[in-house]
């Protein structure tokens, strides 16, 4: 078994006023700052002036997630108003969910929620009140009444009312495959503009698929980062993409921590077939980062290894990852990483303190004293790693 170092979680507290929380994107959304993070130097740029600190013929890999209008409002026949908060998935026909519920005791285990107009019903019942599982039913589909009734679940940390421009705003370019309740930030700056003038410099653009959940706002509320119960989240990646890592050359960028999530753990879906023999579970724990065992092999053995593996199983492999990546923790494949800036003690600061180091603190103190946005709605960052990488 890996053991998760044993690292202070106030060592990632820093003050954070509330008027640098971004409330809404700038527009363009392209024209948002972009600190840059190379050879020990920062450099103030945006987004749309990224590409010429970029590498001609290197590999982006994007996560195509779209975020559900996850928060759905109900009102039961005394009419007290009920929230559904969909957290994940069950099925893929989108009728089976596990769920938060607001006023929760008010939603009886024998009771209907319904929601309806002239065009669309949504219902409501229990499946698994214990487990906080639910299931829909619609007169049409699931997902598009979902759509047709939900509101975007923006995070807690953007305290307004949710407007109708969300919609578009809390969306990236990327989004195809519908299932996170939680945008993937960093490709929130990302436009057809920028795209292509990415794509002038030969850069492959290459997506995954991994559902950010609610959990990615889970406060860490113990000492140690190790007492931490990590979030999983659901993802999907194909055999093109495995071929394309396998194919880069001039090196790999994370558009996003999520992206880096799921880029990280095929090296450990890749290891444990190397090392049983057979992938009996598609997923990765939070320990796995730093279990002996699986940190013995080449980047290159174990995506070969992950290939053959989601050839046989048709092109695609479904699981869950549960990483926890804090300083300690080996990067395999990632050399840069295009971020937004993170909450204070937040999981995902400590991801990137152990992808820079305690260079982190630099970076955000001149992202404060610059003026830059921070959170879901605010500016980022292109962040080189520590180390280079080998194949």
């Amino acid at each position: 078994m890996g053991v998760i170092p044993k690292i202070r979680v106030d060592e990632y507290s820093y003050l954070l006023p509330e008027e640098r929380i971004a409330l809404y994107p700038v527009s363009p959304k392209d024209s948002a700052k972009c600190l840059v993070f190379e050879g020990d130097k920062i450099i103030d740029c945006d987004f749309q002036s990224l590409p010429k600190h970029l590498t001609k013929r290197s590999t982006f890999i994007v996560n195509n997630t779209e975020v559900i209008p996850a928060r759905l409002w109900f009102t039961n026949e005394s009419g007290v108003s009920i929230q559904i908060f969909l957290l994940k998935m069950l099925d893929q026909s989108a009728k089976v969910w596990e769920v938060l519920v607001g006023n929760r005791r008010r939603f009886k285990e024998n009771k209907i929620l319904l929601l309806e107009d002239a065009q669309f019903k949504l219902a409501c019942k229990w499946k698994d009140r214990a487990a906080n599982i639910i299931e829909l039913d619609s007169n049409q589909s699931i997902m598009s009444a979902i759509e047709h009734f939900g509101k975007v679940p923006l995070p807690p940390y953007i305290v307004r009312d949710v407007k109708d421009s969300d919609k578009g705003d809390y969306q990236t370019v990327f989004a195809k495959e519908k299932g996170a309740v939680a945008a993937p930030t960093a490709s929130l700056h990302f436009t057809d503009k920028l795209i292509g003038d990415i794509n002038n410099l030969q850069i492959s653009l290459i997506p995954l698929t991994l559902h950010v959940s609610a959990g990615t706002f889970k406060p860490v509320s113990v000492e140690y980062a190790d007492e931490h119960e990590m979030h999983a989240e659901q993802f999907e990646v194909e055999a093109s993409t495995v071929k394309a890592l396998i194919d880069s050359e001039n090196g790999i960028t994370a558009v996003g921590t999520t992206s880096c999530r799921l880029l990280e753990s095929l090296y450990f879906l890749g290891a444990k077939i190397l090392r049983d023999g057979v992938l009996e579970e598609v997923f990765v724990s939070s320990e796995d980062g730093y279990n002996p065992t699986l940190l013995k092999y080449t980047p290159s053995e174990t995506l070969n290894a992950l290939m053959i593996e989601i050839e046989k199983r048709g092109g695609k492999l479904r699981g869950e990852t549960q990483i926890f990546m804090v300083p300690g923790f080996e990067f395999h494949f990632t050399q840069n990483i295009i971020t937004n800036f993170h909450q204070p003690n937040s999981t995902l600061l400590m991801l990137i303190s152990a992808f820079v180091g305690d260079k982190w603190k630099e970076i955000y103190q001149w992202a404060l004293e610059k003026n830059y946005r921070f959170l879901s709605y605010g500016d980022g960052s292109f962040l080189r790693g520590k180390k280079i990488i080998s194949k």
